[in-house]
This record gives structure tokens, C-alpha cells and sequence, in this order.
């Protein structure tokens, strides 16, 4: 990357920002997912006590 002015490299900059946000939801999400246990586990837990939750 070569930034001619402090515009350029602004944006640079934040569309890397963006890029890593991005990256950071989807790992936190599949990472959540995998501390719940998945959907095996959600599916197990509502046929044992319904849907009274």
C-alpha cells in the first residue's frame, strides 16, 4: 500500500477496519455457537421439556 495523501490513507485503513469487523462477527457467532453446543443439543433440549422455556 502506498498512500499519496492522508485521504488515501484513511481509507485504506478503514476498509481494512471493516474487513477485520466483518471477519470478527462470523468468528464470534460460530464461536457462540459452538459454546451452545449447536443445534443437536438445542433439538435435544426441546423435545426433553418442550417448548415451556
Amino acid at each position: 500500500m502506498e498512500a499519496h495523501n492522508l485521504q488515501e490513507y484513511y481509507t485504506f485503513t478503514k476498509g481494512i477496519i471493516y474487513l477485520l469487523m466483518g471477519g470478527a462477527l462470523v468468528g464470534v457467532t460460530l464461536f457462540w455457537q459452538f459454546l451452545m453446543g449447536g443445534k443437536a443439543y438445542r433439538d435435544e433440549n426441546k423435545k426433553n421439556y418442550g417448548d415451556h422455556h
